[in-house]
């Protein structure tokens, strides 16, 4: 039998992104301070982009122009200025730039975030690359797609080989647990190269991004959320969050036929266009959140109802990272009061009872747990899930000390020596 390698057409389908799409994607994941920022850069370099800037309506959540341009840098930001001041090749670059827009608060890059990049067109060695570099910036752990991941990354920035690090971390249950008999048997490394891994664990953190906490300020609120004459609510778009982008006309018609006029229509209109974009996206994603939870503005946080980006998505026909950046850095405003819109995907945990129970109402339960905590009667994690068992939430320890650390709450000792000192 002869074999020969050959070449045969056959028809496939892909994904293929315009540019267009891709910018419009990219400037969607932008909270509005960042937009603001980056449409007075755009509007400086074109003559033709004519901005109205808003003003501030405080009762709707408007901001003033001066408090925009006090805000910290963003964890967004702080990555794409170390991604370029990289050697990195023009192509990988910009894919490393575009995905800053998929990595999370806690830090996290969106594991779909390398298939959506290659559905574009990008080679997946560039996208490799591209990942590479952004897990190089700091915080350590950053940019990393699962929490093995993440660890392994701090690890290699304490000093261990990359490629131990991850072999170790990918059994994460037997590192933390100090099984380092069975880990070793498991991925051929001696305990001796493992135990230094195990006592630094620790000392790591599984949200990289908490190091901006402290310094970033609250999303400037996009969205006014309202209750109509009818009892019923509804969502829109705050006219003053963002200035307000047009085409200079008159301009555009005095440039005549100069050899830069059609680039800078073209740059001004494609600028207009991604805005419209934006704001169709935020007000479909908007509006889902707000039919969906209406419960939640009727009668408080409590009964916030289990949604998750995917079935959002699937309700909207959009894909679930569209979703991720429309709801990333945004927030609304309802009765005073400023929420991130990703309070409001919250997936159902397991539950004994009828109703779902989402992973918010868990936090609040556990917050309220122990604020009534009796001095000499502190609960500790395994307590508290023995309560929230009862309630018909079916959680486990490490699941309420998870929820515990994201909460800032102190650990059961730490609570009960600061209650001791301050009984003396």
């Amino acid at each position: 039998m002869n074999f020969r390698p050959s070449l045969t057409p056959r028809p496939a389908q892909g994904l293929r992104l315009t540019p267009g799409l891709r910018s419009g994607l990219a400037i969607l994941r932008m909270p509005a301070a960042d937009l603001a920022a980056e449409l007075r850069e755009a509007a400086a370099e074109n003559p033709l982009i004519r901005l109205s800037e808003p003003t501030p309506d405080r009762g709707a959540g408007g901001v003033a122009l001066a408090e925009l341009l006090a805000a910290p840098e963003t964890l967004g930001e702080r990555l794409r200025r170390q991604i370029a001041l990289m050697p990195l090749d023009p192509a990988v670059a910009a894919i490393a730039r575009f995905l800053t827009g998929d990595v999370d608060d806690d830090g996290y890059l969106d594991p779909q975030a390398a298939g959506n990049v290659e559905a574009m067109g990008a080679a997946p060695g560039q996208v490799e690359s591209a990942i590479a570099a952004l897990q190089a910036c700091e915080p350590a752990g950053v940019g990393a797609r699962s929490l093995e991941e993440c660890l392994a990354l701090q690890l290699r920035e304490h000093g261990f080989p990359e490629a131990e690090a991850r072999a170790a971390c990918a059994r994460l249950d037997l590192l933390a647990g100090q099984r380092l008999g069975e880990l070793a048997a498991l991925i051929g490394l001696a305990e001796a190269r493992l135990r230094p891994m195990a006592e630094m664990l620790p000392r790591l953190t599984p949200r990289p991004g908490d190091s901006l906490s402290d310094e970033t300020l609250p999303p400037v609120p996009e969205v006014i959320v309202e209750q109509g004459p009818d009892g019923v609510f509804f969502a829109v778009l705050d006219p003053h969050a963002l200035p307000r982008a047009e085409l200079d006309a008159a301009l555009a018609h005095g440039l005549g036929r100069r050899p830069d006029a059609a680039r800078m229509r073209e740059n001004a209109l494609g600028w207009i266009r991604t805005l419209r974009f934006r704001a169709r996206t935020l007000e479909a994603v908007v509006r889902q959140i707000v039919a969906d939870q209406q419960g939640f503005f009727a009668r408080g946080p409590d009964h916030l109802v289990p949604m998750t980006r995917a079935a959002m998505a699937c309700a909207l026909d959009l894909h679930p990272s569209t979703v991720g950046r429309a709801l990333a850095g945004k927030a609304l405003v309802f009765r005073g009061a400023v929420h991130p819109l990703s309070l409001f995907v919250s997936p159902a945990l397991p539950a004994t009872g009828e109703d779902a129970v989402t992973a918010y109402a868990v936090q609040r339960r556990i917050r309220k747990l122990v604020e009534a905590e009796a001095p000499g009667r502190i609960l500790s994690d395994e307590r508290i899930a023995e309560h929230l068992r009862r309630e018909g939430v079916d959680i486990a320890r490490r699941t309420v000390a998870k929820y515990r650390q994201c909460l800032t709450i102190p650990s059961s000792f730490e609570r009960r020596r600061r209650k001791a000192g301050q009984r003396d």
